[in-house]
């Protein structure tokens, strides 16, 4: 009888659950096959009925009765999280448990006062299908742990949220008027394993289905396919498993080519190495797969099933302590991915996934790592087709049990080398391995994540050597804990730093070198890519990286305001939490793709494709250069009209008029076909809003004081330089208080060719702290619909431009939506800009043109300042002004991204206070 006790038993975690098997479909004809519809299937997603309780003594324990009533149920959608669908607690925390200072517990303990349930039932009858034969369910997905009964009868009980529990129903199931009752507990002894970073979601979140195996029934099979040394002979040993009637019974293999025609057609027994001459390898660049179709007959010939599997012909090797390919030096150009979606959380669809696998593809990434759990069954597909490189890695993390705000501190570790935990996770290993086995994508299989090192994660490490030789196996954890070296076959570290890196490589080490999560993209980041890419140019050993992470995690919700929002960690009264932590993908939680992708795409394509990116984008600018200097030595000049007045200087010209305000501290008004542009005067810009990388170094306290001196500069007086048919040059100084010594002046000139000519400089100080930025920065009068540039595409930094491709490009202003506002929106190496107005029909109404003078600058045009972005937690708080923040720079300090928790920028990217700084360029006034 089902037991509460197996909640805090980590020596229990299957009763009654079948044995994990490959992830093959069986279709009763080859019809089915064909068409991609099976028969011995049978769905049982939708609406369940369903209570929430908020612990095990409030549960209605008896509700698998077959009598039961179900009062006080409602309905959920399966599959979903419960916690999505306005139950229970959300919750986002990263390594504290969810529970930290609200229960004292050590492992493998559960608070069942504070352990919620879900009580799941459904109805069905069985198809026609189905009937007659045995008859199975499979939970693809349950968190956290789950007791079954089925028609007043318990059936079996099962951990592991993200593999598969299967269960027989046969004894229990009938044709017509079935109960299925599902009771899911949020925690368990499990909840001390699966410590990930992300919401801790519960609930029957993957898809449910019956299945129906015939007379004799293809349990298990492994396609081992390999590849000769002559990287043209393909072998494939099939290893079969089969249940029921298996006397007599056989199985007919047919392979075909990617064009339809056979390779082979006979029948295989265990043991038969099938040899195939002529293959293409499998590879990113050339992802060729063959079409087996295994076909199961009874002692009758009779056949009862047909199995199709595509497979790929690959050889994955260690060689002289270099991981290769067919032979060939491989390199990951990866990202991590969790599953996401920000309506649903984890409870993905198959759209969710080919849209992660078109932004992949675009991009030029060749590699993923499952973090940190086995995904769903069709992204391995997706990968197998598309030459995505996998790491398939185990659910386990128990971050948590041995690092506690940064400092590693494993006393209470778990699994570690404790024996009550060995065969859970080595349990947790056999279902990745035997579900995803056949998947030629999969080259490494990991262990898990973050949960130390002991003899428990060896020994998933040897049942994963010794099932499979043909693949390698990672784990991260032994840099914690060197005494368990032998887990991983390569060196795998997270945001290692580069030179730390270098330093490893340059000691001739046995294992290579591989980045499981590098370059964290916590809102504006992935700055200093160049400096790991230049690694594996540099060194075989060093064979690529997985960038953190693909998708932010946040969940679409109403906000107090009645506004619907993206919601991380904190929003939703979840305590504790770690607020926007979860929010470090290289796209947003919409899918939408981050700026930063740009420079991913760049430095994760070939070199050859980089330089020829580079020699092109030299080219046009220098024509740019060349065509600005023509254009303005081909303006004739003008007459100007000077007017003093008490306390201000008005110089007019053709089409435009300029007042330099005395008591202002800078051009009050900038008139141009009778358009105002200006707000208020300009002032020198100290600081651009702090990113997430800047606040997890500490740099805004460090250099604070540029906040205060960006939005309160001391104004300190004008002097008019030049008054005549040359010009009419303006100077404004400005001191800091809050930096003694440093000053900054903005000086104007207005050229008799028709334009203002507008430097800004900055003299540094000794002691002075780091700079954010230096510059000018102006509001706009009116808001600006649109800004036409010409320089590099998207949003680039210092650190971050390779990226961008030369040219004219144009956006309309915005603030990026980053869970946390921050810093956005810059363009280096601009040569000229145009800021648009729109009429209300839509067409231009005025525009400001901005170009450079001696060298190109930096810009950015954004709805709101830095100070307004600054003060914001999320995008949907940033005032609506009507106005438009222009921000025109001649240095800015880098984005980073190394991590977001302590690293600062790359030396190159720090922008020193005690030197000097400046920037020119013209406004065009005509």
């Amino acid at each position: 009888m089902p037991d509460l006790g197996w909640l805090s038993d980590p020596t229990v975690f299957a009763v009654n659950r079948l044995d994990a098997h490959s992830d093959h479909v069986c279709y009763r004809t080859a019809a089915e096959a064909a068409a991609g519809r099976t028969s011995l299937r049978q769905s049982l997603d939708g609406p369940w009925q369903f209570a929430w309780s908020p612990n095990p003594a409030a549960r209605p324990a008896d509700f698998w009765r077959e009598d039961a009533a179900l009062t006080g149920f409602g309905t959920i959608r399966v599959p979903g999280h419960i916690e999505t669908q306005g139950y229970g607690q959300l919750q986002y925390t990263n390594t504290l448990y969810p529970w930290d200072g609200r229960a004292e517990l050590r492992p493998p303990r559960v608070d069942l006062d504070h352990d919620p349930v879900g009580s799941y039932v459904t109805f069905f009858d069985l198809d026609e299908g189905l009937r007659g034969q045995r008859v199975c369910v499979s939970f693809q997905g349950v968190e956290q742990a789950m007791y079954l009964w089925c028609n007043g009868h318990f059936v079996g009980y099962a951990e592991d949220s993200f593999t598969p529990s299967d269960f027989d129903l046969t004894p229990y199931v009938r044709e017509r008027g079935n109960r299925l009752c599902v009771e899911v507990y949020k925690r368990s002894s499990a909840a001390w394993i699966e410590d990930q970073d992300f919401f801790r979601f519960s609930g029957i979140f993957r898809p449910v289905y019956l299945y129906a195996k015939p007379a004799v029934h293809l349990e298990d099979l492994w396609l081992r396919a390999g590849l000769a040394e002559d990287n043209a002979t393909g072998t494939l040993a099939p290893r079969i498993r089969l249940s029921g009637r298996t006397a007599g019974a056989a199985v007919r293999c047919r392979v075909e080519d990617p064009e339809g025609f056979a390779l082979f057609d006979a029948p295989v027994e265990e043991g038969d190495v099938i040899e195939l001459a002529g293959v293409q390898p499998w590879s990113h660049e050339t992802p060729v797969l063959y079409h087996v179709t295994l076909t199961l007959t009874d002692a009758s010939g009779a056949v009862q099933e047909v199995v199709p599997y595509d497979v790929g012909f690959r050889r994955f090797e260690m060689k002289n302590g270099v991981m290769c390919l067919n032979g060939r030096r491989v390199v990951f150009h990866g990202v991590n991915r969790h599953e996401w979606n920000p309506e649903t959380g984890r409870a993905i669809d198959a759209g969710d996934m080919r849209a992660a696998m078109a932004v992949l593809r675009k991009n030029n990434i060749n590699a993923v790592r499952t973090c940190h759990y086995p995904d769903q069954s069709l992204w391995y597909d997706l990968c197998d087709r598309n030459g995505i490189y996998m790491i398939d890695e185990t659910n386990l993390e128990s971050h948590g049990s041995w690092q506690k705000l940064g400092a590693v501190e494993p006393s209470w570790n778990v699994p570690g080398s404790l024996p009550e935990w060995k065969d859970c996770v080595v349990d947790r290993a056999r279902s990745m391995f035997e579900r995803d086995k056949n998947h030629t994508a999969i080259l490494i299989w990991s262990c898990g994540n973050e949960s130390y090192a002991g003899e428990d994660i060896l020994a998933m490490s040897r049942f994963f050597h010794e099932q499979d030789p043909g693949r390698l196996v990672h784990y991260e954890g032994v840099f914690h804990n060197r005494a368990f070296d032998e887990i991983s076959d390569m060196e795998s570290r997270m945001y290692a730093k580069p030179w730390e890196i270098r330093g490893y490589l340059e000691s001739h080490p046995q294992k290579p070198f591989i980045l499981c999560e590098y370059l964290h993209d916590m809102g504006n980041s992935l700055g200093g890519m160049e400096s790991y890419v230049r690694l594996e140019e540099e060194f075989d050993q060093y064979q690529g990286g997985f960038l953190w992470d693909y998708m932010d995690q946040a969940l679409w919700h109403t906000d107090a305001l009645g506004r619907r929002v993206l919601g991380y960690g904190g929003d939703f009264g979840d305590r504790n939490t770690d607020y926007n932590f979860s929010g470090n993908g290289i796209v947003y939680a919409d899918g939408a793709e981050k700026p930063a992708l740009q420079e991913v795409r760049y430095w994760y394509s070939d070199p050859a494709a980089r330089a020829a990116q580079d020699r092109e984008n030299a080219r046009r600018a220098a024509a740019e250069d060349a065509r600005l200097a023509a254009a303005w030595q081909a303006r004739r000049p003008g007459l100007l009209a000077v007017t003093r007045g008490d306390g201000n200087l008005g110089v007019r010209g053709d089409g435009f008029e300029i007042l330099f305000s005395v008591s202002e501290g800078g051009p009050s008004s900038l008139q141009i076909d009778g358009i105002e542009w200006l707000w208020r005067a300009p002032r020198p810009a100290f600081w651009r809003a702090s990113t997430d990388n800047d606040r997890g170094c500490g740099f805004p306290v460090r250099s604070a004081a540029w906040m205060g001196a960006d939005a309160f500069p001391r104004y300190l007086g004008m002097e008019v330089l030049q008054k005549d048919a040359d010009g009419v040059t303006v100077r404004y100084r400005f001191g800091v208080d809050a930096v003694p010594g440093a000053a900054a002046e903005l000086t104007y000139t207005v050229e008799p060719r028709g334009a203002l000519r507008v430097e800004a400089r900055y003299h540094g100080t000794a002691g002075a702290p780091e700079l954010p930025a230096f510059g000018v920065r102006f509001q706009t009068f009116a808001p600006v619909a649109e800004t036409l540039w010409t320089g590099l595409s998207g949003e680039t930094y210092p650190d971050r431009y390779r990226g961008g491709v030369f040219g004219c490009h144009s956006e309309t202003p915005h603030v990026e939506p980053a869970l946390v506002p921050q810093d956005c929106g810059m363009h280096l190496q601009t040569r000229q800009v145009t800021l648009k107005q729109r009429a209300v029909c839509g067409r231009t109404a005025a525009a400001l043109t901005l170009v450079q003078t001696d060298s190109p600058f930096a810009f950015s045009a954004l709805p709101n300042t830095a100070q307004e972005i600054e003060a914001a937690a999320h995008i949907s708080e940033l005032p609506v002004t009507g106005r438009t923040s222009v921000t025109v720079l001649g240095a800015v300090r880098g984005v980073g991204g190394i991590d977001s928790w302590g690293t600062d920028v790359e030396d190159a990217y720090h922008l020193s206070g005690e030197t000097d700084h400046r920037v020119s360029f013209r406004i065009l006034l005509r």
